[in-house]
């Protein structure tokens, strides 16, 4: 039947959307937890900052496993592009939940400048895939050939960066959070 698509394809399409989901709602979980009316806490913002950040690792290590596996997993003679633009999408809709939590985030003074620094180079990611979404390739190999263009494993690069920057300066307050900068929290 035309239109119709394997049931492997929309159960991995669904399941990706599932994931996706759950991993808004807990970005903006972290990004928005906490009560009001308790005041200001210093460690409110380290926990949230530190929820945001691995959660964002996780999700991203996440989605790039779920998209080697789907395009593995693909029946032989499928087109490859729903997978590739439900991975696009997803990226960028995680990395724009990743800037406006770590907008919301109301840092120290001697961390905002390495907090904002982290926050532009998530910004450059959603920059990046956004640009991907937008462009309206036609085909998953023209997707894949752009994501593996060296700007972002540049923008991946500076973003570990970054993150390493911040986890050094929170470190210095002595806080003990684990941004994941390495993907993984330790």
């Amino acid at each position: 039947m035309s239109g119709c698509r394997c049931r492997s394809t929309a159960d991995t399409l669904r399941v990706m959307r599932i994931r996706c989901a759950l991993a808004l709602l807990l970005v903006v979980a972290v990004a928005c937890g906490g009560n009001a009316d308790a005041g200001a806490n210093p460690g409110d913002y380290f926990t949230k900052l530190e929820r945001t950040s691995q959660t964002a690792h996780i999700q991203e290590r996440g989605l790039r496993r779920d998209l080697r596996t789907r395009l593995e997993n693909v029946p032989a003679g499928e087109d490859r592009l729903s997978v590739v633009t439900v991975f696009v999408d997803q990226s960028a809709r995680l990395y724009q939940d990743v800037v406006d939590a770590l907008r919301q985030l109301d840092p120290p003074p001697e961390l905002a400048a390495a907090q904002q620094a982290y926050l532009q180079a998530w910004q450059g990611k959603l920059d990046l895939f956004v640009a991907v979404r937008d462009a309206g390739f036609s085909s998953s190999w023209k997707i894949l050939k752009e994501l593996d263009r060296p700007a972002f494993s540049d923008a991946a690069k500076e973003t570990r960066a970054r993150c390493e920057d911040l986890q050094a300066a929170v470190d210095a307050t002595g806080s003990h959070v684990d941004l994941a900068c390495g993907g993984r929290p330790s």
